[in-house]
C-alpha cells in the first residue's frame, strides 16, 4: 500500500472539508493506493453521528464521493466532477468503531464518463455500504485550470 501525495496542498484557497489538513472542521482524510483501489482509513467519532452511535448517511455519501474523486486523480491523472452518486446502505456504521475503510476503483470508462465502484468496511472488514459514482472527467487543460497537475504516490518520481 502506497500513500498518495496530496496534489492540492500548496494551492491557494484549498480548504476541502474532506482532505484539507488545515480545515478546522474537516475530516483530514489521507489516501492510499493498493493495486487498482484507492482508499482512505478514518476514525468516525461521535461528532459525525446521525442516530446514537451511528454514522450519518450524509457523511457516508461524502466519504464515498471524496474517494471517487481521488480515484480519478490518481488512476486517470486528471480531475472532474461527480455526475451521480448512488449509495446502498446495507448495515449501520458505528461511530464507536476504531476505524472504517472506504475504497474505490474504476468499474468502467467510456470517453470522459467514468463509473467508480465504492465500498465502506468497518474495522472487522465487513462491507457496510456500497456505492457507485459516475464522474465526468476533464481534459488536461481544464484539469490544470482547476489546479490539478499530477497525483503521485510516495517514492514516485516527480515530473
Amino acid at each position: 500500500m502506497k500513500k498518495i501525495l496530496n496534489p492540492y496542498l500548496n494551492k491557494e484557497g484549498y480548504n476541502c472539508v474532506c482532505c484539507a489538513p488545515n480545515n478546522p472542521v474537516g475530516l483530514h482524510l489521507e489516501f492510499w493506493e493498493e493495486g487498482e483501489d484507492v482508499l482512505t482509513i478514518w476514525n468516525p467519532g461521535e461528532n459525525y453521528q446521525g442516530w446514537i452511535n451511528t454514522l450519518h448517511g450524509g457523511i457516508i455519501s461524502m466519504l464515498m464521493d471524496e474517494v471517487a474523486g481521488w480515484v480519478i486523480n490518481r488512476k486517470l491523472q486528471t480531475t472532474g466532477v461527480t455526475m451521480q452518486l448512488n449509495v446502498k446502505y446495507k448495515k449501520p456504521v458505528m461511530t464507536t468503531d476504531s476505524q472504517i475503510t472506504v475504497r474505490g476503483h474504476i468499474a468502467s470508462q467510456r470517453r470522459n464518463i467514468v463509473t467508480i465502484h465504492l465500498t465502506l468496511e468497518n474495522s472487522k472488514g465487513e462491507v457496510c455500504d456500497e456505492g457507485e459514482a459516475i464522474y465526468f472527467t476533464f481534459g488536461p487543460d481544464k484539469a490544470k485550470e482547476m489546479g490539478f497537475d499530477s497525483c503521485k504516490v510516495e517514492g514516485e518520481a516527480m515530473g
